[in-house]
């Protein structure tokens, strides 16, 4: 009996066991210290892997056992453990965390570090920031977003790549581009890459957050973290975004006057200065442009485990331009996983990552092969309709194929083309695959010690075939047509070997140190053949391909190497988490520098508040000083003295193009621009945290400017490498950030200011000349870097990168306005050297605003440039065409008035646009580049959770260049001919900027 009695009591205990274990559904709510939800905090049972999170309303749902421990965490918030106790049901409260000052941010390198320690300037932009409106190209979502980023849309369409510029411009001739890191490794760019495969974007403004890059840091960087597997359960997010482009901005033409001269009706020339018509119109510039698409959808999938991760994810994006015929396409795959062993001891990271890109008939821009000359130019009155059909040809039975069908063909300074013609017979296609492979592996000697190598190869390649149709331009095509191919390929071989300290010295005192090197090796060669202009042509009309090339073509070959190799170190002291002290140094040898070049850094923190302590109206406050020297490395070839003779398309030996500087008797050994800069800078935090502001103040002073200057006679050479100048660009950031609620209604409004002024403080004397010509020839303005002492800075002590020069009008002493006493036209300067004013905004300002009210959420950006000049090549030849709406207008009044006399409207125009050729009024076609657009617009809408599949769905509005709240050039003034140092300031029939309105639909499972 008593054994029975004892099997039940065991029988009885095993049952309370398992009702024990048996896992319960506890579901519950996550709210702030104002009881508003708090949408993904992280829900996990403490100990293992399994977990959740909240959704937009801050609600979970998580089976666990009844005797589990839930862990809540939230990014600026306190954790909480809360063990569940057989509870079904639990509502958290999170505390704001004070802590969350000491955030990591990732530096050079890819060494982490805590934000209180860095002594100088960084920016995160997130990936949530940089995709809310989603785009072909990641890297024009930058504008606005952080301050001391000037960014410059590119000019060419969908995939083209912007101009980014870090506090200003510091190179005369080379490069003045920052240096894009992915995950550490220094790449060649990534405007193509997967902006969903981003988890965050730091910029390094300045030489001492970009110290330990050394001779590629002069320009600052862009670190770009990409994702990688997440722990717990297996996720997976779909991104899908459709946007419709429209011209943003097009030429104002006037209507009321026809095709002629003087008044007089003429069919026989593209002039629109004859009579006054009934019929005139503009819409054939609108009719011409197609409504632009643009298409983007990625799907990712993560998961992981405590020792291991993975992150899988493709990506797709089609365009079609508003210029019929342009398409882009883009196809992006990567895979990263990572494994730790040893018990968790050894971190082993690797990756592939293919990008393949098409580019169909990417239009040209400016006078040549441009469909917007022939667009824009095209006389009032005519019908369009009757050059549209058969791609723009006509049939010529004497040729037996199809012409260009188009009567305003002529030589005046530049091509007049029909549009449709080229975008149907002038064509270019280019195809670029990149693979990108990565490894990396960390090991811990000790707690606070651990050594990791990585290593990086970059292989890439493009074939690029450029075809213009028999009986185009016939000043730079030949009568059967041209074609040209041009097939490249090369490759970046990054390893380096960091050994890595984190260690407390003492109760006080903290030492963070890395010690490494790195080896680059980077080799290219390229293959180019096609047709010398006019000069000869194609075997057969539309013959296109190598073999119909004939005569004297072009043919030239490329094969570079170069190793660049460098040791570093940094250490961080740190005291009382009060004062903080960071060095680097940096030793790099290259093939193409003669001699090793140092660069060092220090820069020194103090959290002012350790020792004030805080208030309710303080709640943070830290000061912070850098100085480092960093360097623009030499382009190949610009050092050595042995460069190679060239051949001609005459089969003539042509002497060295370009030599370092031989003075007869010694050759200079040409160095590496340096930079050497200093910062100071404060963050705040006030009123709880609630308002943050961050101020940087730098100066940096580029040495050794690397460009060209003309050889002598019998030196060997055409022109020589000097290093020859110095500029200063010195300046003021500023980022104001709020957050607050009105009831439910959350608003984040932050603010950035962007001012930097540049001068030119040196020429060398080996410059012949008062000025480097960074730019002449477009027939309008110059731009040149001045001398100091020149006679053209008009009583300015220096002049400045992208000072504008051209021909303006002439004043007498009293400052009375000289017009001539014969035909009454204002009188000009004799040469187009005068200053006009600087292509650069004096300051950028914008606001980027964020609401979220319950499931709703809305953000848009004010963007606004202020200062700066834009001249217009478009403007000046829609005058001399009697086009622009200000020609019709004058011959409304019947003439110009000036000085009290009244001038023929042909006549004035013809004399201040000199007919589109040199010596115009190069001040009356420069407009004002000020600006205010709502660059950016998100209005979005989470829908509520249904079922235990999505997590979360998201569907926006989303838009791009939406409006101008003011403009006053007659065009978008951030247009520019190109993304180039001599490119800006300078607008020449552009393809217009877009407006884009479109769709998000964003998916979490």
């Amino acid at each position: 009996m008593t054994k029975k009695i004892y099997k039940l009591v065991v029988l009885l205990l095993l049952c309370q066991t398992y009702v024990f274990a048996q896992n319960i559904s506890v579901t519950g709510k996550v709210t702030d210290s104002d009881n508003l939800p708090l949408p993904a905090v992280s829900v996990k049972v403490s100990g293992t892997t399994q977990g959740t999170s909240t959704d937009i309303e801050g609600n979970f749902t998580i089976s666990v056992p009844s005797t589990a421990t839930l862990v809540f965490t939230y990014i600026g918030y306190t954790s909480q453990s809360v063990p569940v106790q057989g509870r079904t049901t639990l509502n958290i409260r999170l505390a704001e965390d004070a802590t969350a000052l000491s955030e990591v941010v990732v530096t050079a390198l890819g060494i982490e570090r805590s934000a209180k320690s860095l002594s100088y300037s960084t920016t995160n932009v997130s990936a949530e920031e940089l995709n809310k409106v989603t785009g072909a190209n990641v890297l024009n979502s930058l504008a606005g977003k952080a301050a001391g980023v000037f960014v410059t849309q590119g000019s060419g369409g969908p995939g083209s790549s912007p101009r980014i510029v870090l506090r200003g411009n510091k190179s005369i001739a080379g490069s003045n581009s920052p240096l894009y890191v992915v995950d550490g490794v220094p790449i060649g760019g990534f405007s193509d890459y997967n902006p969903e495969d981003i988890e965050s974007l730091q910029i390094l403004q300045g030489a001492s957050a970009a110290a330990l890059y050394g001779a590629q840091a002069a320009n600052g960087v862009i670190l770009i973290t990409t994702k990688k597997g997440k722990l717990g359960t297996t996720s997976v997010n779909v991104a899908s975004t459709a946007t419709f482009d429209s011209p943003f901005v097009l030429p104002e033409l006037q209507t009321t006057y026809g095709q002629g001269s003087n008044g007089i009706a003429s069919t026989t020339g593209n002039q629109s200065w004859g009579p006054k018509i009934s019929n005139g119109s503009d819409a054939h510039i609108r009719d011409f442009f197609r409504t632009g698409e643009n298409y983007v959808n990625s799907v990712s999938l993560a998961s992981g485990n405590e020792t291991q991760r993975i992150y899988i994810s493709y990506a797709n994006t089609t365009a079609k331009a508003m210029v019929p015929g342009y398409g882009y396409g883009r196809n992006n795959i990567t895979v990263r996983g990572s494994s730790k062993a040893f018990n968790n001891k050894l971190t082993v990271d690797g990756g592939i990552n293919y990008i393949n890109r098409h580019t169909k008939n990417q239009n040209f821009s400016g006078w040549y092969n441009s469909p917007m000359f022939g667009l824009y130019l095209f006389p009032m009155g005519d019908d369009m309709n009757k050059y549209k059909a058969n791609g723009g040809g006509k049939w010529d039975a004497s040729r037996g194929f199809y012409v260009q069908n188009w009567p305003y063909i002529v030589n005046e300074h530049s091509s007049n083309q029909n549009p449709y013609w080229i975008t149907n017979k002038i064509t270019r296609d280019n195809l670029n695959q990149r693979t990108n492979l990565t490894g990396s592996a960390k090991y811990d000697l000790t707690n606070w010690l651990n050594v990791a190598g990585r290593t990086t190869y970059n292989n890439y390649g493009s074939d690029e075939e450029q075809r213009f149709g028999a009986t185009s331009d016939p000043t730079s095509v030949g009568a059967n047509g041209a074609f040209n191919k041009r097939v490249n390929r090369g490759s970046e071989l990054y390893t380096d070997v960091l050994l890595n300290a984190n260690k407390a010295l003492s109760s006080n005192l903290t030492l963070i140190a890395n010690a490494g090197f790195s080896n680059t090796i980077t080799k290219f060669d390229e293959i180019f053949n096609g047709n010398d202009g006019a000069g000869n042509t194609l075997f057969y009309a539309d013959y296109f391909a190598l073999q119909g090339l004939t005569g004297n073509f072009i043919s030239t070959s490329e094969k570079t190497k170069r190793i660049d190799r460098a040791v570093f170190g940094t250490a961080a002291f740190g005291f009382k988490e009060t004062f903080f002290l960071d060095v680097t140094a940096r030793n790099e040898w290259s093939s193409t520098v003669n001699d090793p070049f140092f660069y060092p850094s220090a820069g020194l923190a103090y959290v002012l508040t350790n020792t004030i302590g805080t208030n309710n109206f303080l709640s943070y406050a830290k000061l912070r000083a850098g100085y480092a020297e960093v360097g623009n490395s030499l382009s190949f070839g610009q050092a050595a003295t042995n460069s190679n003779y060239q051949v001609n398309t005459s089969e003539s030996v042509v002497g060295r193009p370009t030599l370092p500087f031989f003075s007869g008797t010694d050759t200079i050994s040409l160095k590496p621009e340096r930079s050497k800069s200093i910062e100071f800078g404060a963050d705040l935090r006030f009123l709880k945290d609630k308002l943050n502001l961050s101020v940087t103040y730098y100066n940096a002073l580029t040495e050794d400017q690397v460009f060209t200057i003309a050889a002598p006679t019998g030196s060997g050479a055409t022109s020589f490498y000097i290093n020859g100048g110095t500029i200063r660009n010195k300046g003021i950031e500023a980022s104001l950030s709020y957050d607050t609620k009105f009831g439910a209604v959350r608003w984040t409004p932050s603010l950035n200011f962007t001012r930097n002024t540049n001068r030119i403080e040196e020429l060398s004397s080996l410059l012949t000349t008062d000025r480097f010509v960074l730019n002449s020839g477009n027939r309008l303005t110059n731009l040149f870097l001045l001398r100091p002492g020149s006679s053209l800075l008009q009583g300015r002590k220096y002049g400045s990168y992208h000072d504008l020069f051209g021909k303006t009008y002439q004043y007498d002493a009293n400052g009375k306005q000289l017009f001539d006493p014969v035909t009454g036209l204002p009188v000009l300067s004799a040469t187009d050297d005068q200053f006009i004013g600087n292509a650069n905004p004096d300051f950028l300002l914008n606001m980027n605003n964020n609401f979220q009210y319950k499931n709703f959420n809305l953000s848009f950006l004010v963007d606004g440039r202020f200062g700066g000049l834009v001249s217009s090549s478009t403007e000046q030849w829609l005058d001399f065409k009697g086009l622009s709406k200000r020609s019709g207008e004058a011959r409304d009044a019947g003439g110009v008035m000036l000085n009290g006399r009244l001038v023929d409207a042909q006549t004035y125009f013809g004399h201040i646009s000199s007919k589109a050729d040199y010596g115009a009024a190069g001040l009356e076609y420069t407009y004002s580049s000020t600006n205010i657009r709502l660059r950016e617009l998100a209005l979005g809408y989470t829908l509520p959770k249904f079922g235990n599949t999505f997590k979360n769905v998201n569907l926006s509005l989303v838009g791009r260049n939406v409006l101008f709240f003011y403009k006053k050039a007659p065009f978008d003034p951030e247009l520019a001919s190109g993304t180039g140092n001599g490119a800006q300031g300078f607008e020449s029939f552009q393809i217009p900027s877009a407006t884009s309105i479109g769709l998000t639909l964003r998916a979490g499972f």
